[in-house]
């Protein structure tokens, strides 16, 4: 336990030199959440679609917010807006390849840190 305390400290107050944690991270509750949603879809191989991404944050921001910083997301290119095939009407969210590569190297740090 001392060593995740520990990791999570520094990682927080490190210089986070993967530019697509520090976009999640600087966005109070709402980014962090949005990006663990996202790469939590990914994971799981399910569609996440822009009102999805919405209502799991809602408590944190503001729907403009969250729409605004999806906006950012994309246009940093840290995140993907694709059509759904089964409902063009539908928008989801997939995160980038640099996205997936800095949260693999984040999360093989952080597996490190409690091994």
């Amino acid at each position: 336990m001392l060593k995740l305390t520990r990791f999570l400290i520094e990682d927080l107050k490190g210089d986070w030199s993967k530019p697509s944690i520090k976009f999640f991270r600087s966005n109070n509750a709402y980014g962090y959440i949005i990006w663990l949603t996202i790469i939590n879809s990914y994971l799981e191989k399910t569609e996440i679609s822009v009102e999805g991404i919405v209502n799991e944050v809602d408590a944190y921001g503001s729907r403009r917010t969250i729409l605004d910083f999806i906006n950012k997301g994309v246009e940093a290119n840290f995140i993907n807006k694709i059509n759904s095939a089964k409902d063009r009407r539908k928008i989801l969210i997939q995160p980038s390849e640099t996205t997936i590569k800095e949260f693999s190297e984040w999360s093989n740090e952080f597996v490190k840190s409690i091994s």
